[in-house]
Protein backbone atom coordinates (compact mmCIF):
# COMPACT_ATOMS: atom_id res chain seq x y z
CA UNK A 1 0.00 0.00 0.00
CA UNK A 2 1.18 3.57 -0.46
CA UNK A 3 0.74 6.13 1.96
CA UNK A 4 2.42 9.73 2.71
CA UNK A 5 5.54 10.18 5.37
CA UNK A 6 7.63 13.11 6.54
CA UNK A 7 10.99 13.14 6.29
CA UNK A 8 14.08 15.54 7.68
CA UNK A 9 17.60 16.26 7.67
CA UNK A 10 19.65 18.64 8.70
CA UNK A 11 19.69 21.68 8.46
CA UNK A 12 16.07 22.05 9.11
CA UNK A 13 15.14 20.71 5.87
CA UNK A 14 11.82 18.79 5.83
CA UNK A 15 9.58 17.05 2.84
CA UNK A 16 6.57 14.62 2.28
CA UNK A 17 7.73 11.72 0.70
CA UNK A 18 5.39 8.90 -1.11
CA UNK A 19 6.24 5.66 1.27
CA UNK A 20 5.23 1.64 0.01
CA UNK A 21 3.93 -0.52 2.95
CA UNK A 22 3.28 -4.20 2.62
CA UNK A 23 0.04 -4.30 2.10
CA UNK A 24 -0.35 -7.23 5.20
CA UNK A 25 1.59 -6.69 8.29
CA UNK A 26 4.56 -9.05 8.76
CA UNK A 27 3.92 -11.78 11.96
CA UNK A 28 3.92 -9.92 15.13
CA UNK A 29 3.24 -6.32 13.87
CA UNK A 30 0.53 -4.29 12.99
CA UNK A 31 -0.48 -2.09 10.76
CA UNK A 32 -1.67 1.52 12.45
CA UNK A 33 -3.37 4.54 11.11
CA UNK A 34 -1.81 7.46 12.37
CA UNK A 35 -4.30 9.76 14.15
CA UNK A 36 -2.17 12.47 15.89
CA UNK A 37 1.85 12.41 16.49
CA UNK A 38 3.28 15.14 18.80
CA UNK A 39 6.70 16.92 18.14
CA UNK A 40 9.37 16.32 20.46
CA UNK A 41 12.49 17.94 21.60
CA UNK A 42 14.89 15.05 20.01
CA UNK A 43 12.83 16.05 17.00
CA UNK A 44 13.95 19.67 16.39
CA UNK A 45 17.40 18.50 17.36
CA UNK A 46 17.54 16.01 14.75
CA UNK A 47 16.53 18.51 12.84
CA UNK A 48 18.54 21.46 13.48
CA UNK A 49 22.00 19.13 13.75
CA UNK A 50 21.27 15.66 13.59
CA UNK A 51 23.04 12.85 11.51
CA UNK A 52 23.03 13.30 8.16
CA UNK A 53 20.67 12.20 5.61
CA UNK A 54 17.16 11.78 5.23
CA UNK A 55 14.91 9.95 7.52
CA UNK A 56 11.28 9.69 8.99
CA UNK A 57 10.60 10.98 12.19
CA UNK A 58 7.58 11.08 14.79
CA UNK A 59 7.60 8.41 17.95
CA UNK A 60 4.74 10.54 20.18
CA UNK A 61 1.96 8.31 18.81
CA UNK A 62 -1.55 7.51 18.82
CA UNK A 63 -3.69 5.42 16.36
CA UNK A 64 -6.30 3.13 15.21
CA UNK A 65 -5.17 -0.43 14.35
CA UNK A 66 -6.22 -1.28 10.23
CA UNK A 67 -4.34 -4.48 10.30
CA UNK A 68 -2.84 -7.22 12.60
CA UNK A 69 -0.20 -9.61 11.75
CA UNK A 70 0.00 -13.78 12.19
CA UNK A 71 0.29 -14.12 15.76
CA UNK A 72 -1.33 -11.05 17.24
CA UNK A 73 -3.62 -12.13 19.65
CA UNK A 74 -3.98 -9.30 22.04
CA UNK A 75 -5.21 -6.09 19.81
CA UNK A 76 -7.60 -6.48 17.21
CA UNK A 77 -8.58 -4.14 14.10
CA UNK A 78 -10.15 -0.76 14.72
CA UNK A 79 -8.84 -0.64 18.47
CA UNK A 80 -7.10 2.96 19.48
CA UNK A 81 -3.72 2.73 20.45
CA UNK A 82 -1.15 4.63 21.90
CA UNK A 83 2.83 3.62 20.26
CA UNK A 84 5.57 2.60 22.85
CA UNK A 85 8.49 3.83 21.13
CA UNK A 86 10.60 0.47 22.01
CA UNK A 87 9.25 -1.89 24.58
CA UNK A 88 11.25 -4.54 26.43
CA UNK A 89 11.76 -8.37 25.10
CA UNK A 90 10.46 -10.43 27.94
CA UNK A 91 13.21 -13.10 27.68
CA UNK A 92 16.52 -10.96 28.91
CA UNK A 93 17.55 -11.70 32.79
CA UNK A 94 16.82 -8.33 33.18
CA UNK A 95 13.19 -8.87 32.53
CA UNK A 96 13.04 -12.06 33.95
CA UNK A 97 14.29 -10.78 36.80
CA UNK A 98 11.75 -7.89 36.96
CA UNK A 99 13.64 -5.07 35.76
CA UNK A 100 11.86 -4.47 32.47
CA UNK A 101 13.07 -0.68 32.37
CA UNK A 102 16.51 -2.01 32.28
CA UNK A 103 15.97 -4.03 29.52
CA UNK A 104 17.70 -2.78 25.79
CA UNK A 105 17.16 -5.88 23.42
CA UNK A 106 13.19 -5.26 22.92
CA UNK A 107 11.42 -4.13 19.61
CA UNK A 108 10.71 -0.82 18.50
CA UNK A 109 9.54 1.27 15.41
CA UNK A 110 12.42 3.48 14.73
CA UNK A 111 14.23 3.87 11.90
CA UNK A 112 11.20 2.94 9.90
CA UNK A 113 10.26 4.44 6.52
CA UNK A 114 7.07 5.54 7.79
CA UNK A 115 7.21 6.87 11.06
CA UNK A 116 4.87 9.00 13.42
CA UNK A 117 4.92 11.96 10.83
CA UNK A 118 2.77 9.91 8.42
CA UNK A 119 -0.54 8.51 7.27
CA UNK A 120 0.10 4.87 8.21
CA UNK A 121 2.82 3.17 10.12
CA UNK A 122 3.83 -0.40 10.64
CA UNK A 123 4.39 -1.34 14.47
CA UNK A 124 5.97 -4.20 16.60
CA UNK A 125 2.44 -5.90 18.18
CA UNK A 126 3.93 -5.48 21.87
CA UNK A 127 4.57 -1.41 21.08
CA UNK A 128 0.80 -0.95 21.01
CA UNK A 129 -1.27 -0.08 24.50
CA UNK A 130 -4.96 -0.06 23.87
CA UNK A 131 -6.66 3.38 25.04
CA UNK A 132 -10.31 4.43 25.42
CA UNK A 133 -12.14 7.54 25.91
CA UNK A 134 -9.98 10.43 25.32
CA UNK A 135 -8.93 12.33 21.64
CA UNK A 136 -5.93 11.19 19.64
CA UNK A 137 -4.03 14.01 19.85
CA UNK A 138 -4.45 14.27 23.86
CA UNK A 139 -3.39 9.98 23.57
CA UNK A 140 -0.42 10.91 21.76
CA UNK A 141 0.82 12.76 25.05
CA UNK A 142 1.50 9.39 26.87
CA UNK A 143 4.95 8.89 25.06
CA UNK A 144 6.02 12.08 26.89
CA UNK A 145 3.90 11.30 29.62
CA UNK A 146 5.87 7.94 30.41
CA UNK A 147 9.24 9.82 30.80
CA UNK A 148 8.04 12.36 33.20
CA UNK A 149 6.44 9.77 35.21
CA UNK A 150 9.84 7.64 35.15
CA UNK A 151 11.57 10.90 36.09
CA UNK A 152 9.55 11.30 39.00
CA UNK A 153 9.52 7.55 39.83
CA UNK A 154 13.78 7.88 39.37
CA UNK A 155 13.62 10.89 41.93
CA UNK A 156 12.27 8.47 44.53
CA UNK A 157 10.35 11.67 46.11
CA UNK A 158 9.65 11.52 49.57
CA UNK A 159 6.29 12.86 51.46
CA UNK A 160 7.14 16.47 52.50
CA UNK A 161 9.55 17.15 49.74
CA UNK A 162 10.25 20.68 48.48
CA UNK A 163 10.90 20.55 44.35
CA UNK A 164 12.26 22.61 41.67
CA UNK A 165 11.56 21.77 37.66
CA UNK A 166 14.06 23.64 35.90
CA UNK A 167 13.03 24.26 32.14
CA UNK A 168 8.96 24.38 31.68
CA UNK A 169 8.97 22.59 28.87
CA UNK A 170 5.82 19.65 28.21
CA UNK A 171 7.88 16.77 29.94
CA UNK A 172 8.38 19.43 33.08
CA UNK A 173 4.88 20.41 33.36
CA UNK A 174 3.48 17.17 32.71
CA UNK A 175 5.41 16.17 35.92
CA UNK A 176 4.13 19.16 38.15
CA UNK A 177 0.65 17.01 38.32
CA UNK A 178 2.79 13.81 39.35
CA UNK A 179 4.72 15.29 41.96
CA UNK A 180 1.99 17.12 43.98
CA UNK A 181 -0.16 13.65 43.83
CA UNK A 182 3.27 12.06 45.27
CA UNK A 183 3.78 13.93 48.29
CA UNK A 184 5.32 17.32 46.98
CA UNK A 185 4.67 20.07 49.62
CA UNK A 186 6.02 22.99 47.40
CA UNK A 187 6.82 22.68 43.18
CA UNK A 188 8.47 25.46 41.95
CA UNK A 189 8.99 26.24 37.98
CA UNK A 190 11.69 27.98 36.96
CA UNK A 191 11.94 29.25 33.44
CA UNK A 192 13.15 31.95 31.84
CA UNK A 193 11.41 35.17 30.80
CA UNK A 194 10.39 34.87 27.36
CA UNK A 195 8.96 31.21 28.78
CA UNK A 196 5.50 32.86 28.82
CA UNK A 197 2.81 30.41 28.29
CA UNK A 198 4.39 27.82 29.65
CA UNK A 199 5.15 29.40 33.06
CA UNK A 200 1.61 30.30 33.16
CA UNK A 201 0.50 26.61 32.50
CA UNK A 202 3.05 25.69 34.89
CA UNK A 203 1.43 27.91 37.77
CA UNK A 204 -2.21 26.58 36.59
CA UNK A 205 -0.99 23.13 37.16
CA UNK A 206 -0.18 24.06 40.60
CA UNK A 207 3.02 25.41 40.59
CA UNK A 208 5.18 28.41 42.17
CA UNK A 209 6.55 30.00 39.32
CA UNK A 210 9.99 31.85 38.83
CA UNK A 211 11.12 33.58 36.02
CA UNK A 212 14.94 33.71 35.96
CA UNK A 213 16.57 36.09 33.36
CA UNK A 214 19.98 34.77 34.82
CA UNK A 215 21.42 31.97 36.41
CA UNK A 216 18.87 30.48 38.96
CA UNK A 217 22.28 29.43 41.08
CA UNK A 218 22.67 33.27 40.99
CA UNK A 219 19.61 33.82 43.22
CA UNK A 220 20.62 33.78 46.96
CA UNK A 221 16.87 32.65 48.07
CA UNK A 222 17.11 29.74 45.98
CA UNK A 223 20.36 28.26 47.52
CA UNK A 224 20.11 25.09 49.41
CA UNK A 225 16.29 25.72 49.65
CA UNK A 226 15.19 21.93 47.81
CA UNK A 227 15.03 18.54 48.61
CA UNK A 228 14.49 17.52 45.19
CA UNK A 229 15.51 19.43 41.56
CA UNK A 230 14.24 18.11 38.47
CA UNK A 231 16.09 19.31 35.66
CA UNK A 232 14.73 19.39 32.02
CA UNK A 233 16.91 22.48 30.68
CA UNK A 234 20.01 21.73 29.26
CA UNK A 235 23.02 19.72 30.49
CA UNK A 236 25.00 22.77 31.02
CA UNK A 237 22.51 23.82 33.40
CA UNK A 238 22.87 20.75 35.97
CA UNK A 239 26.28 22.26 37.71
CA UNK A 240 24.51 25.35 39.13
CA UNK A 241 21.02 23.75 39.64
CA UNK A 242 23.25 21.34 42.31
CA UNK A 243 23.81 24.73 44.10
CA UNK A 244 19.78 24.81 44.73
CA UNK A 245 19.67 21.38 46.76
CA UNK A 246 19.72 21.22 50.51
CA UNK A 247 21.87 19.05 52.73
CA UNK A 248 20.79 14.97 51.12
CA UNK A 249 19.08 16.16 48.25
CA UNK A 250 18.62 14.69 44.97
CA UNK A 251 18.91 16.42 41.55
CA UNK A 252 17.36 13.95 38.54
CA UNK A 253 17.95 14.76 34.83
CA UNK A 254 16.56 14.25 31.77
CA UNK A 255 17.82 15.32 28.29
CA UNK A 256 20.26 15.13 25.79
CA UNK A 257 23.07 17.60 25.71
CA UNK A 258 23.01 18.79 22.23
CA UNK A 259 26.46 21.04 22.25
CA UNK A 260 29.38 19.83 24.67
CA UNK A 261 27.38 17.32 26.97
CA UNK A 262 30.70 17.72 29.79
CA UNK A 263 29.89 18.99 32.83
CA UNK A 264 32.08 19.63 36.10
CA UNK A 265 31.25 20.42 39.39
CA UNK A 266 32.87 20.40 42.51
CA UNK A 267 32.63 16.65 44.20
CA UNK A 268 34.10 17.92 47.25
CA UNK A 269 30.52 19.94 47.95
CA UNK A 270 28.99 17.17 46.54
CA UNK A 271 30.41 14.82 48.72
CA UNK A 272 30.53 16.56 52.29
CA UNK A 273 26.54 17.86 51.37
CA UNK A 274 25.83 13.95 50.58
CA UNK A 275 24.03 14.72 47.24
CA UNK A 276 23.10 12.95 44.63
CA UNK A 277 22.62 12.62 40.66
CA UNK A 278 20.33 10.41 39.00
CA UNK A 279 19.25 10.14 35.39
CA UNK A 280 16.20 9.03 34.05
CA UNK A 281 16.20 7.51 30.11
CA UNK A 282 12.57 6.35 29.82
CA UNK A 283 13.50 3.65 27.56
CA UNK A 284 11.95 0.79 26.86
CA UNK A 285 8.93 2.68 27.27
CA UNK A 286 6.99 1.81 29.70
CA UNK A 287 3.97 3.03 32.09
CA UNK A 288 1.62 3.82 29.54
CA UNK A 289 -1.06 2.48 30.91
CA UNK A 290 -0.49 4.32 33.73
CA UNK A 291 -0.57 7.71 32.22
CA UNK A 292 -3.23 7.42 29.98
CA UNK A 293 -5.41 7.00 33.19
CA UNK A 294 -3.86 10.10 34.37
CA UNK A 295 -4.86 11.65 30.92
CA UNK A 296 -8.60 9.93 31.18
CA UNK A 297 -8.97 11.12 34.74
CA UNK A 298 -7.79 14.76 33.72
CA UNK A 299 -4.78 14.70 36.38
CA UNK A 300 -2.92 15.29 33.61
CA UNK A 301 -5.25 17.74 31.57
CA UNK A 302 -4.37 17.23 28.38
CA UNK A 303 -6.29 19.85 26.46
CA UNK A 304 -4.16 22.35 28.23
CA UNK A 305 -0.98 20.72 27.47
CA UNK A 306 -1.66 20.77 23.69
CA UNK A 307 -0.91 24.62 22.43
CA UNK A 308 -1.41 23.79 18.71
CA UNK A 309 -2.40 21.61 15.94
CA UNK A 310 -1.41 20.65 12.64
CA UNK A 311 -2.58 19.10 9.53
CA UNK A 312 0.73 16.22 8.03
CA UNK A 313 1.09 18.73 5.39
CA UNK A 314 2.23 21.21 7.11
CA UNK A 315 4.60 20.02 9.20
CA UNK A 316 7.50 22.19 8.92
CA UNK A 317 5.01 24.87 9.94
CA UNK A 318 4.96 22.68 12.88
CA UNK A 319 8.29 21.99 13.53
CA UNK A 320 9.20 25.87 13.00
CA UNK A 321 6.71 26.92 15.20
CA UNK A 322 7.95 24.15 17.95
CA UNK A 323 11.67 25.87 17.74
CA UNK A 324 10.80 30.00 17.65
CA UNK A 325 7.71 30.40 19.55
CA UNK A 326 7.92 29.01 22.96
CA UNK A 327 6.77 32.11 24.32
CA UNK A 328 3.05 31.06 23.24
CA UNK A 329 3.80 27.24 22.81
CA UNK A 330 3.66 24.38 24.73
CA UNK A 331 3.22 21.32 22.94
CA UNK A 332 2.43 20.91 19.06
CA UNK A 333 0.48 17.89 17.56
CA UNK A 334 0.45 16.80 13.83
CA UNK A 335 -2.87 15.31 12.90
CA UNK A 336 -4.39 13.97 10.21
Amino acid sequence: MQTTAAYLQAPWQFELRSVELPDAPPPGEILVRVDACGVCGTDLSAAISGAGGWQAFGHEVAGTILKVGHGVAHLKEGQSVALETSSFCGHCDLCRDGRVDLCNKGPNFWGRPAMGFSRHMLVPACCAVPYEGLTPDVASLAEPAGVAFDMVKTAGLRLGDRVAVIGPGPIALMAIPMLLRSGAVEVTCIGRPHSGRRLETARELGAEVMAVAGRPEELPELQKRFDQVLVTAPVESIPGALSLLAYGGVLTYIGIGTGDPKITFDANDFHFRKLQLRASFASPAVYFPAVLDLLKRGILPGPKLISHRFPLGEIAAAMTVSRDDKANTVKVVVVN
